[in-house]
């Protein structure tokens, strides 16, 4: 009886390669995005401020807004304070604190007044974050 040499060697199945040439390219693309992260600048956080519109459902002294973090750095304890001057002249002030804006992201939040805010105008900004 004549037996048949087995020689070890088999060639890959198509989908080994598939999957192995995958796997390659996934790991490539995780260093390559690791390295960019890792050499972008540490800027401070860069914070601004924008007046969302209103919902007529709202309060009339409420007022809606977003903070957003352009820079790569997140901030924590950030501090949005609200102006606002009627047309008589008085002032009113609101503040709100975030715990955090994380990098390349928005939050949003609400000034209440204790007043409407209805004909008068209304400054807000950031005043101040702590650095994580």
């Amino acid at each position: 009886m004549a037996r048949a040499r087995y020689s070890g060697v088999k060639t890959p199945h198509t989908v080994e390669w598939i999957v192995g040439v995958a796997s390659t390219l996934l790991v490539i693309v995780v260093i390559g995005f690791v390295a960019f992260e890792a050499t972008e600048p540490n800027l401070s956080p860069r914070l601004s401020i924008v007046r969302l519109t209103e919902d007529a459902a709202m309060p009339p002294n409420e007022v809606r807004f977003e903070v957003v973090n352009s820079a790569g750095t997140t901030a924590s304890a950030v501090v949005v304070q609200g102006r606002f001057e009627d047309h008589a002249g008085a002032d009113q002030t609101a503040e709100v604190t975030f715990d955090y804006v994380p990098a390349h992201s928005r939050a949003r939040g609400t000034l209440i007044f204790s007043e409407p805010v209805e004909g008068g105008n209304v400054i807000i900004r950031a005043s101040g974050y702590v650095d994580p």
